[in-house]
């Protein structure tokens, strides 16, 4: 009988052991609502230990040296050379103390992120309450109203050694560096086979998980816009309303990949705005500690015109009925440039770097990958297997956003605006078809066109900078690519043909294409 009673009471013990590691907790969402359950199980496997890389010879000595202790604190594969290595550059950490510190968001405390109501914030509400009824912020957020709705909740997650961590990846693009055919990719992907993702431990939010006006592969632009600053007045698509759903959708989402032990993949270009609030990103990402950006380098030489053309898309037909004068890419340079520097890749990434709550930024130098952006980033910085094996086996994005000169349409918008033409150019394909025309003709007449280029200085200015960054950034790629000399040539030839535009007030006023003009149609 005592026997019985020391087997039963051992049976307790380990019952009650097992409960204490299987423990059920309720969780709340930011906004608490919806309750939803977890469970302390399944922490994410360490990866296995990478094979050495051999030596080539004495001259890569060095190069394998440091090669050596970059791979320890990067996502190269099992696989991985040289030259992995130089396609992928990670950006030394700054300084703890020179880092900007970001919103801690204690529970209990004041949430400015969380909202007041469906369109508004409650950062936003205090900001009226002091103006309406000339009170101070302190007063304000003793309000009783403001009190109940303006907390920050308690965020119920996992337990997990550092090593163990999940991350948070934001691929921050920029613009015009292949970030639309990897969206297209990733989310043709998840139609076709949903699994494969899972597979390799990576989340990727749906549109019900991370809702907005963008949908379908754009779907990440919505977390970007709806941290935006300000929202719709200051450059976002979004205002706050339009967020309201995003923020009870999302966190739930984000706390449910973190307890899962699942790494969050999230692509948007638009995180290379300069307006985005790092304290609202945070808050959003919460609970996880680990966030990892990557961005991608485009020489400013290539990205620069990519982008004036990109931009110019949305206005055309804005152009076109005159209510906006189109700027040819001179104009938009001298205006523009210091503006838009801020969001190249150099300039994003040392901002994201320079942020407490981003754990690591790496740089992808899209020259040197090159049509193989989609393979490089999954195979080789992701480690992504069953990813990268459906990539070998054909998968491929179903669109990209390859951007074309608008110079015929500019000077086709010209002379229609000046009267050469009678042409209805307020519908896009009429704008179209004018502009292909006149280029036909023009190059059958072989005509030479007067053309306007960039001030010295503002050249001499981009030139400076695209050496400064490669130099320091990836300075033996730089020096594979003919150093300064091999830059040089490069940025020459862009300027020739890119950075010159059409001299329409000239062309027009000059006659020169006025026997062709009187042949268009209205």
């Amino acid at each position: 009988m005592t026997r019985m009673k020391y087997v039963i009471a051992s049976l307790v013990v380990l019952s009650a052991f097992h409960r204490f590691n299987d423990e059920q907790f309720i969780i709340r969402s930011f906004h608490g609502h919806d309750d939803a359950s977890i469970t302390k199980r399944n922490l994410v496997a360490k990866p296995p230990p990478r094979p050495p890389v051999v030596k080539n010879n004495e001259h890569t000595e060095l190069r394998q040296q440091q090669f050596d202790v970059a791979i320890e604190t990067t996502n190269l594969g099992p696989k991985a050379t040289i030259n992995d290595f130089d396609d992928i550059e990670e950006l030394t950490p700054a300084v703890e103390s020179t880092k900007i510190k970001t919103d801690s968001y204690n529970v209990g405390k004041f949430c400015p992120h969380c909202g007041f109501g469906d369109d508004m914030l409650c950062n936003n509400r205090i900001e009226y309450m002091v103006q309406k009824y000339k009170i101070s912020e302190e007063e304000a957020m003793k309000n009783n109203e403001v009190l109940s709705r303006c907390e920050t909740p308690w965020i119920g997650r996992k337990v997990y050694a550092e090593e163990d961590e999940p991350s948070v990846i934001l691929h921050a693009g920029p613009h015009k560096t292949g970030t639309t055919a990897l969206q297209a990719f990733i989310y043709d992907l998840i139609y076709v086979n949903a699994t494969i993702f899972p597979r390799d431990n990576l989340r990727i939010p749906s549109y019900d998980e991370l809702p907005g006006v963008f949908a379908k592969e754009g779907v990440g632009l919505n977390l970007p816009h709806c941290s935006i600053d300000g929202f719709k007045t200051n450059g976002g698509t979004m205002n706050a309303g339009m967020c309201a759903r995003m923020r009870l959708a999302f966190p739930r989402f984000v706390q449910d990949a973190y307890n899962k032990s699942e790494n969050v993949l999230i692509v948007a270009e638009d995180f290379d705005r300069a307006e985005i609030d790092f304290n609202r990103l945070r808050f959003y990402l919460q609970p996880y500690k680990k966030v990892k950006v990557i961005v991608t380098y485009r020489r400013l030489h290539d990205w620069l015109p990519s982008w004036y053309n990109q931009i110019m898309d949305h206005y055309t037909i804005i152009y076109a009925k005159g209510e906006e004068k189109f700027p040819n890419f001179v104009e938009w340079m001298d205006t523009n440039y210091d503006k838009f520097l801020q969001a190249h890749g150099i300039k994003l990434a040392d901002r994201y770097r320079s942020y407490d709550f981003v754990e690591s930024v790496r740089l992808i130098n899209m020259h040197k990958v090159g049509k193989n952006m989609i393979e490089h980033f999954f195979c080789n910085h992701l480690e992504a297997k069953a990813t990268c094996q459906a990539i070998k086996e054909g998968a491929k994005p179903s669109k990209s956003n390859i951007g074309s000169d608008h110079e015929y349409e500019r000077l086709t918008i010209k002379a229609k605006l000046s009267g050469k033409i009678p042409t209805d150019l307020g519908k896009p394909v009429n704008l179209v078809r004018a502009s292909k025309y006149l280029k036909q003709r023009v190059e059958q007449i072989n005509a030479t066109l007067p053309r306007i280029c960039p001030r010295e200085a503002l050249l001499k200015q981009v030139f400076q900078t695209e050496l400064e960054q490669e130099r320091a950034y990836f300075p033996e790629w730089h020096e594979s690519q003919g150093g300064e000399e091999g830059l040089r040539n490069e940025f020459d030839m862009a300027v020739k043909k890119k950075f010159c535009s059409f001299d329409v007030d000239k062309i027009i006023d000059s006659g020169t294409l006025d026997s062709i003009f009187k042949d268009f149609k209205s």
